[in-house]
């Protein structure tokens, strides 16, 4: 599965559209029975708020199930494939990946109607940062108050929670409506990669922590973040 980031989908879909006036709901607490990463590291259950109403049209997020990842993805998302690329693997590599999303990633499926039709995939980056593997949601349901309200809610929220300090991914350089959605959700361009699975990637970090922000933008940019007195008492 690529480390890579993406929510652009033709694929059609039906009743993709509603407000996202439902209240929050679910809460966060320190027991997994998957043993993920997070779990591991910092004690910390993604799923343990799920399911969780996102729209007043039906959307919630719900625990990810492994299969259903595979196939959603497979589905709408080939070019995530690793195969995609004429990548060849052996029978216990397979394995092997296989176990790793099962046992050690967090899997977040956004579903409608019984369909899946987003999804968050990751994990510990190391002990203070998060990294998001996968972030796709069809076309039909880029609506931006629903994508933010999916990743701030079952992401950026529980991990700064637990004092995460950043959370971090990487996407195709011409993946223009990425890139303006990192922007957005004030993601920084924070790095560059090229290897033999995913060609070039543009490296994005999310700040959680205000002090990690404010010390990227003194070394690197000569200037405070923007807003950064407002934060102080934490970011939305």
């Amino acid at each position: 599965m690529p480390r890579v980031v993406c929510i652009s989908s033709n694929a059609p879909s039906d009743g993709a559209h509603g407000d996202q006036d439902t209240g929050r709901s679910g809460s966060y607490r320190r027991v997994s029975t998957r043993q993920t990463l997070s779990a591991k590291f910092w004690g910390l259950d993604l799923c343990a708020s799920l399911p969780r109403a996102l729209s007043s049209d039906g959307v919630e997020a719900v625990p990810g199930e492994i299969d259903r990842v595979r196939d959603f993805i497979a589905l709408e998302f080939p070019a995530f494939m690793e195969d995609a690329f004429g990548v060849q693997q052996t029978a216990e590599m397979l394995a092997s990946k296989r176990r790793y999303l099962e046992t050690r990633c967090d899997l977040i499926e956004l579903r409608h109607r019984e369909r899946t039709v987003g999804l968050i995939v990751g994990a510990p980056e190391d002990w203070s940062t998060y990294y998001i593997r996968v972030f796709a949601v069809v076309q039909a349901y880029q609506r931006p108050s629903l994508t933010r309200r999916f990743i701030r809610e079952c992401l950026f929220e529980p991990l700064t929670a637990y004092q995460v300090q950043r959370v971090v991914a990487d996407t195709s350089p011409a993946n223009l409506a990425m890139a303006r959605g990192f922007s957005e959700m004030h993601f920084h361009v924070t790095g560059h990669q090229l290897n033999e699975r995913w060609g070039p990637l543009v490296r994005y970090t999310r700040f959680l922590d205000p002090e990690c922000e404010a010390a990227f933008h003194r070394r690197f940019t000569g200037v405070a973040p923007p807003g950064s007195n407002a934060r102080k008492g934490g970011r939305p």
